[in-house]
């Protein structure tokens, strides 16, 4: 009887257990394939606006069909997104950019040249098929006025899950930079 009980508790208990949350972060590209060094000044990355199912902590897909979003509980962002991808794209200008100074918009009052604002409209993609992008960015200077705007739009091909998808996302951020980082020099 006491083995009855002991396999029916254990059974129970076997079945609150839950799988262990996977907690991911983009990377910063490694190497740029060109470099701006006549830019010397302060370039600002402002907070990054994300649509509301981008800037959860679960990582968000699209399901079998457009319309479907599929939200995992399971695997996360390993910080919030907004913050992570400043942090990401700030690191890619740095590549691009090696003789600026490229700070993140924190509390304090910071001098700046230039300040770069980002508004991503659309980041997610398909498990096995791709990771897309679309994000509209704009250059202001210490007034505040847009002296730059641009827009981008990619999509990338993956193979397999979650690994391959943050990757791609890494990558889709470090194209975005490369186009911001390009902007810039043409200020000068």
């Amino acid at each position: 009887m006491k083995n009855i009980l002991a396999f029916i508790a254990l059974l129970l208990f076997s079945g609150c257990a839950s799988p262990t949350p996977n907690f991911y972060q983009p990377v910063a590209m490694k190497t740029a394939d060109f470099h701006y060094t006549q830019i010397t000044d302060t370039i600002l990355v402002k907070n990054i606006l994300l649509p509301s199912e981008v800037s959860r902590p679960q990582i968000t897909t699209v399901g079998r069909q457009q319309y479907e979003l599929h939200i995992d509980e399971f695997n996360r962002w390993g910080a919030t997104p907004d913050k992570l991808f400043q942090r990401i794209i700030a690191q890619d200008l740095s590549l691009y950019l090696p003789n600026a100074t490229i700070e993140v918009q924190t509390a304090l009052k910071k001098n700046y040249k230039y300040a770069v604002s980002i508004e991503v409209n659309e980041m997610s993609g398909k498990l096995g098929k791709n990771a897309f992008l679309t994000a509209v960015y704009f250059l202001k200077n210490t007034q505040g006025i847009t002296v730059h705007s641009g827009k981008i739009n990619k999509t990338l091909s993956i193979q397999g899950g979650y690994d391959e998808y943050v990757l791609a996302q890494s990558e889709l951020l470090g194209y975005l930079s490369a186009h911001i980082a390009s902007d810039l020099a043409k200020l000068k």
